[in-house]
């Protein structure tokens, strides 16, 4: 399975959450969470990974632009568009991935930032997928990813409460340093 590198506000490894990933025909969210330059451009590191720096492209749209070195041998600049969204006091990360059919879809994560830290739970596919089975929320389920479907306010509700349970992998974020600013 090809390894996503999400950096969800700043950084995430998806393809690190496991073989399943969530994905949404789009983005997560219902309303755009603007963000300061000064406290989100500069360079942000995971313990056990490199750096990244983001840019912020449009602070009221909440649109960062991210880069960082992938490769091991044959180092290449990657960058990645994120847009921040949010639903209630519920921040959400999502980046757009094309698919072979030419049909965008997002990876997403919640996402906060707090004193130079930002902190990214993944969803956790075996809950979402449980969620579109019982026909709670929109989607379809493969063994690879659970795809949701078209989203309205009362999916939104459910993604950001833990009303049917949690969905979100509290308990293993992702948490990154800031480590330089712009």
């Amino acid at each position: 399975m090809k390894r996503y590198l999400l950096v969800l506000g700043l950084l995430a490894l998806l393809g690190g959450w496991g073989c399943s990933v969530v994905t949404s025909g789009r983005p997560i969210g219902d309303a755009p969470f603007p963000v300061d330059p000064g406290e989100w451009e500069g360079t942000w590191t995971a313990a056990d990974g490199g750096p990244v720096v983001v840019r912020v492209e449009d602070g009221r749209k909440g649109q960062l632009r991210l880069s960082w070195m992938e490769g091991a041998r044959e180092m290449a600049l990657k960058t990645a568009d994120v847009m921040l969204l949010k639903t209630g006091a519920w921040h959400f990360a999502n980046l757009r991935e094309e698919t072979e059919s030419g049909a965008p879809v997002y990876l997403f994560a919640r996402v906060k930032r707090e004193k130079g830290l930002l902190i990214i739970w993944p969803p956790r596919p075996e809950r979402f997928a449980r969620l579109v089975n019982e026909k709670v929320l929109p989607g379809t389920v493969s063994r690879e990813k659970v795809h949701l479907g078209e989203l309205g306010p009362e999916h939104m509700k459910v993604i950001a409460s833990e009303d049917r349970g949690v969905l979100f992998d509290w308990e293993n974020p992702l948490v990154l340093i800031r480590t330089g600013n712009r």
